[in-house]
């Protein structure tokens, strides 16, 4: 069975509502979190045999904001076990990448859904301390210790 199909099935089963495209092995969730609203992509890659998960939010980082995020993503990704979050410097698109080596394995039922809420728990803890960053007064080194304290 591939991993395209394992994956369709365990989100099924578990009730997950969600859209797919077969061709390139890639499934969009769309998950309400504590803070905000967040798309999941899901990227299975068959030859590799590795499920990528990227968690983004709608909103575009402003041009004048992205070296001082960059600062607090790398002050944030220093600390973090499970993931990191990655920008597009050319359109401000944030996310939070998470990642599953599959080697030769079928992956579990808790596998799949951890790398989806790993994503999704790790963007919603950071996204009070960007939003403060982003729109408020706060430097990195403040969002990013905001959020540490709040954690």
């Amino acid at each position: 069975m591939s991993l395209f199909r394992v994956l369709y099935e365990i989100l099924s089963q578990n009730g997950w509502e969600f859209d797919f495209d077969n061709k390139n092995g890639i499934i969009k969730l769309e998950i309400s979190g504590i803070n905000t609203d967040f798309h999941a992509f899901l990227f299975v890659d068959e030859e590799q045999e590795s499920l990528l998960c990227n968690t983004h939010i709608d909103q575009k980082i402003p041009p004048s904001k992205r070296l001082e995020v960059c600062d607090y993503m790398s002050r944030v990704n220093y600390e973090l076990v499970n993931g990191n979050f990655e920008m597009d410097m050319d359109n401000g698109e944030i996310r939070y990448r998470t990642f599953l080596d599959l080697a030769d394995a079928r992956p579990s039922q808790d596998q799949v859904l951890n790398i989806v809420w790993n994503g999704v728990l790790g963007f919603d803890t950071y996204y009070p301390g960007l939003m403060k960053l982003v729109y408020g007064d706060y430097s990195a080194e403040e969002a990013a210790a905001f959020c540490s304290d709040e954690a």
